[in-house]
């Protein structure tokens, strides 16, 4: 090559800074850089906008008249329960702040090394995807979810409809549509096939099962973690496949949330497996989208843990009113009990 292309090729290289160049197999790949910045504008607007949304389903579905008649016993009722449910805004926004932090520190030149740069990423997105998913077909089927049943006429506790549904499920949309779009992007060229997702997620999932127990029984951090995750896991379960009144547990919401809160006891799941990782590799103290994850995991059990310390001692209709809750004590005081356990410092 003489000098001037050389310097040809240095000019190319300096205007076209976005392009990365791969060798796999002898074959050339480009894949173009991330855009970081609006990635990070990206996850806190729709973090914003999914915490907007999960409160408008607590607000307006622990109230009087959902259905029509159907009144509160008194004003602290409706408070403290409200202040329960969004316990899962603190897991929304730490698992939003911790994508952000990632990409605000990443300097990946291409989108499969964003995916390489926490071992979270991946996972939080797949998992954010999920959730929003979830949340649109709660709000688009909220008045099957809610049925109260042996209602005459047939009753619900929440019906959304026109602009409010819409809204919500925009919302929710938005945000798993975002969370899956990187996360397919961020997969290794091999893998980019949708046609392999299932098996890759189904792997995945199946790995991370098998991995939930510590992997060092002496460090109390990573068996919390581990017990965090485990508790999360059964509390989805139990939401969303036991009948009344097993299922009022952990959210205390009767038939109004109880099968929307599995969604978030889902993101909390994920939120420990990924915070058991990061104790046993050493970085939850390190990097700055565990610590986003961490704070997300003591906020939902300071919110959680409060809403029930209120309901106990400051609700004149406890327990008369809480009738679902009145059948379960026992796991009951076992969910406030796992919960505390998110209150534990990280340090060892």
């Amino acid at each position: 090559m003489n000098s001037s292309q050389q310097r040809y090729a240095t000019k190319s290289d300096l205007i076209q800074p976005s392009v990365t160049s791969v060798s796999r197999g002898g074959t050339a790949i480009c894949d173009s850089k991330p855009p970081v910045k609006l990635l990070q504008w990206a996850y806190a607007a729709a973090g914003m906008a999914t915490t907007a949304g999960w409160g408008t389903m607590a607000y307006t579905t622990i109230r009087d008249n959902q259905p029509a008649g159907a009144m509160m016993p008194c004003w602290q009722h409706p408070v403290f329960a409200r202040i329960g449910a969004m316990s899962a805004a603190s897991l929304i926004l730490g698992s939003f702040a911790s994508l952000a932090a990632t990409c605000c520190e990443s300097d990946a030149e291409s989108w499969e090394e964003l995916g390489d740069s926490s071992p979270s990423f991946r996972r939080q997105n797949l998992a954010l995807a999920t959730t929003g998913v979830a949340s649109s077909l709660w709000v688009r089927f909220a008045d099957v979810v809610t049925k109260i049943p042996g209602s005459n006429p047939v009753a619900s506790h929440q019906s959304y409809s026109g602009i409010m549904q819409s809204r919500l499920i925009g919302a929710y949309g938005s945000a798993g549509l975002l969370g899956a779009l990187v996360w397919a992007r961020c997969l290794p060229e091999d893998s980019r096939n949708p046609l392999t997702w299932p098996k890759r997620i189904g792997d995945g999932v199946s790995k991370a099962i098998v991995s939930i127990a510590p992997k060092d029984v002496n460090d109390p951090v990573q068996v919390k973690y581990a017990l965090i995750t485990t508790s999360m896991l059964i509390f989805t379960g139990m939401q969303t496949v036991c009948n009344m009144p097993v299922s009022v547990i952990p959210s205390w919401t009767s038939r109004r949330l109880s099968r929307a809160f599995p969604i978030y006891t889902f993101l909390g799941a994920v939120t420990a497996f990924d915070l058991k990782e990061a104790t046993e590799n050493g970085r939850i103290l390190v990097d700055k989208n565990y610590r986003y994850l961490s704070s997300g995991i003591k906020g939902f059990g300071a919110l959680y843990l409060g809403a029930r310390a209120g309901a106990i001692c400051f609700d004149p209709s406890f327990p008369e009113h809480f009738g679902m809750v009145n059948q379960v004590p026992g796991l009951a005081v076992a969910a406030m009990l796992m919960v505390g356990l998110t209150l534990r410092s990280d340090e060892r």
